[in-house]
């Protein structure tokens, strides 16, 4: 067996006692010696100029016991190097904000550059570009493309000088086997398993730690893109099962290096890294597994099970997306058995139900083989994969160059309206319209009524905006080069950015806090108007007072049942919900798909990441018994405390609740005491138990095992449990590096049910 201990240790260690001010410098310093120039130069050609200039200046640093080599330094700065940081983080002309303009939270077209290479998707641009210049009517859009296509061609010869230099330090230190592959990634086409992994290593290093800030970057799916390369390799003997391990190993430890530490959603630059200081600090990579390929069969393989086993607890990335398929615990024994393993270890890793991701999609309007090229990316969030764009995670109108009028300039200076739909909030909206209406005309299906018509005009609007936005950057769809642009099929055989060329266009429509919205249709159905227990008049009275002086209401609305308990009236307004949600964002979303121009999706999800403590600190109480300015519910997870009925209990509910067809994205935390499924009996029942839970139509799950009383002890004696990792959202977290008011909603998600 290789040894690994010292990679997997550095990993560790940096994951878990880097400073938490540790700064690239390097790439500071060096953007700052750039400065402004090639500024007469339009976007595209001056960021191609200025990364070949930032790859050529830059260190190439190794360690004997690489074997995947790219690396970035990062550390402590003097009181001269901060203030020379300070003075470049706060420039808003700097070239890391006006020219590299991040392009985060997608995916690329990965087996296009394991296929190609660097020097076959150059050729590539250039026959676009030739093309182009021979056929295309002269004018602004043709001169944009060219730019366009030149700076393209650009980066990636930059990207092969920066690996043929790094080549030659791995050979000056006597690694000849790095050096060859990264010689091999520069030059072709990866021939062997080994040169595929570093040449996709360079180009997501590269993404993340040079260019895109909170980068969030899907890998693609590797256990089948690189089937064909590792099955040559053990045919002909040049690699085995172990050597495959310690590569994929050393590729997964190179993900965690150029972390850095804290929490990004609610950290502060007083308690955690930032983007600012490392661009890829606490931004997860997603590892998608498993699943149907494109005519539906079972993908699964060896690979998939190599990089599985290979899975580390003690890892924040990547994160592995493990899409399960109806049957697979039957077909594929040995592959769950692993994925439940690591899952009760607390790995970095979730799980989705590929048949409920796919059927969504369809509903939606897609073809079923664009539906099944499917991955998930950021926290949680559905992609139409390398032919897909999120409209907010591209360079937006107001950074793509002049040519605006007044008008667009003010609006475009406005904040986007808030993306995420609050449904607690839109509820007690709602209920006020309700307690305005004469006596009889008040139900519950009024009150049904309003909540959906105010959701409903909450998407007009979102969609309003989004075509207004995409409008004006269609005026200059080549106006801006990314590296995304780089990496994805359409941009380079059109000449036109990726949000222009994609297939489809899309922008989340999540509902947040579904299980709070759920719990207080529940209360106000039975207490106001079925059991006519109290008024509408005296409810919404005692809200306002967050129940001071109504000890009577408050016992009232904490008694009624809860989403996750098993309650047959509580699961079925949440379905009510849950079904009312999806298929308005479907009928919305395929509207505007056919209406508006140029078309975009919506996709629904049941999503707050750590919204829904934000929200809840701004919101006032609410008829399930919540006070005033504490948490709502996380994601598709019911409320703290309400999961009565155990896990089992809480996956029924689940079931009962949640549209199979409904949604592509709806976290749930599964939150497991330590001790509760131990040993090859414990794993056999937990397997059986999730297993089960997929097979009748569960959408995810993301597990966490902790004991309460060690978070309770990491928060008094946090030198103690520097590696203590729990679950966020779509990522992981070590649990002393996140703020208190995060910890604290953590201990009351995992608290005795």
């Amino acid at each position: 067996m290789t040894d690994l201990s010292l990679n997997i240790g550095e990993a560790v260690s940096a994951l878990t006692l880097k400073p938490l001010f540790s700064t690239q410098y390097e790439r500071v310093s060096v953007m700052n010696e750039i400065g402004h120039g090639l500024a007469e130069l339009p976007q595209p050609l001056r960021f191609s100029r200025m990364l070949g200039e930032l790859l050529s200046r830059v260190s190439t640093p190794l360690e004997p016991y690489d074997l995947i080599a790219g690396r970035v330094p990062d550390r402590e700065l003097t009181s001269g190097e901060e203030a020379l940081y300070q003075s470049a983080r706060k420039d808003p002309d700097s070239p890391s904000k006006k020219v590299f303009l991040s392009s985060g939270h997608c995916t690329y077209s990965w087996a296009s550059l394991v296929k190609l290479g660097l020097p076959g998707l150059k050729r590539r641009a250039e026959e676009t570009l030739e093309r182009v210049m021979r056929e295309d009517p002269p004018g602004p859009l043709k001169d944009g493309k060219a730019v366009f296509l030149r700076g393209m061609t650009e980066v990636y010869g930059a990207l092969s000088a920066y690996m043929l230099r790094y080549a030659g330090a791995a050979e000056k230190a006597g690694m000849g086997d790095v050096a060859s592959n990264l010689r091999a990634g520069a030059l072709r086409a990866p021939a062997s398993f080994a040169e595929a992994l570093q040449l996709l290593w360079i180009v997501a290093l590269v993404d993340c730690a040079y260019i895109t800030k909170n980068p969030t970057l899907t890998l693609g799916r590797l256990d089948r893109i690189l089937l064909p390369l590792y099955r040559a390799d053990i045919a002909s003997g040049r690699l085995d099962e172990d050597g495959a391990r310690a590569v994929i190993t050393d590729y997964y430890c190179k993900h965690n290096l150029i972390m850095g530490r804290g929490e990004h959603q609610l950290g502060t630059v007083d308690d955690s890294t930032t983007f600012d200081r490392i661009l890829n600090f606490d931004a997860p990579q997603y590892l998608p597994l498993a699943g149907r390929d494109l005519s539906g069969q079972p993908a699964d393989n060896e690979l998939t099970a190599l990089f599985c086993e290979c899975i580390r607890p003690e890892f924040k990335n990547p994160v592995a997306v493990v899409s399960y398929y109806s049957g697979m615990e039957k077909r594929s024994p040995g592959l769950w058995r692993t994925v439940c393993e690591k899952a009760l270890g607390s790995s970095s890793m979730m799980i989705y139900n590929d048949e409920n991701v796919v059927r969504t999609f369809m509903k939606l309007g897609l073809p079923e083989e664009d539906a099944r090229r499917y991955e998930h990316f950021g926290c949680n969030w559905p992609s139409t994969g390398d032919n897909g764009c999120w409209i907010q995670g591209s360079p937006s109108a107001v950074r793509m160059g002049v040519g605006f009028t007044e008008e667009e300039k003010e609006y475009l200076r406005r904040p986007l309206p808030r993306h995420r739909f609050v449904g607690p909030e839109c509820f007690m909206e709602a209920m006020e319209d309700v307690a305005k209406l004469p006596e009889p005309e008040r139900s519950t299906d009024a009150l049904y009524g309003r909540f959906f018509a105010r959701f409903s005009d909450f998407i007009d609007m979102r969609i309003k905006t989004i075509s207004r936005e995409l409008g004006m950057r269609a005026r200059r769809p080549s106006g801006a080069l990314t590296f995304t642009d780089c990496f994805r099929d359409a941009p380079a055989v059109t000449g036109l950015g990726f949000c222009a060329s994609s297939k489809y266009r899309f922008e989340l429509m999540p509902l947040l806090s579904f299980a709070t919205t759920a719990d207080c249709f529940t209360a106000v159905d039975r207490l106001v108007f079925r059991e006519k227990k109290v008024s509408c008049e005296e409810l919404l009275d005692a809200l306002k007072r967050d129940f001071e002086g109504c000890p009577r209401i408050l016992g009232l609305c904490r008694n009624e049942p809860k989403f996750g308990c098993g309650d047959p009236d509580a699961d079925a307004h949440a379905l009510r919900l849950a079904a009312g949600v999806a298929d308005l964002v479907a009928k919305k979303s395929c509207a505007c798909t056919e209406e508006t121009e140029p078309g975009f999706m919506l996709m629904p999800s049941l999503e707050s990441d750590t919204w829904h403590i934000k929200y809840g600190e701004l919101g006032g109480a609410t008829p399930d018994g919540r006070r005033a300015h504490t948490p709502y519910s996380q994601n598709s997870r019911p409320s703290n405390g309400s999961a009565t009925a155990g896990i089992t209990g809480m996956l029924g509910s689940m079931l009962d609740a949640i549209p199979p067809d409904g949604f592509l994205s709806g976290a749930l935390n599964l939150d497991v005491p330590k001790g509760m499924f131990d040993g090859e009996e414990g794993l056999r029942v937990f397997s059986g138990i999730l297993a089960s839970y997929f097979e009748r139509g569960g959408l995810h799950a993301q597990v966490s095992v902790a004991d309460v009383s060690e978070l309770r002890d990491a928060q008094r004696h946090p030198e103690l449990h520097r590696d203590l990792r729990v679950r966020v959202t779509g990522y992981s977290g070590i649990f002393v590096d996140m703020c208190r008011r995060l910890q604290d909603d953590v201990i009351a998600r995992m608290e005795q049910e």
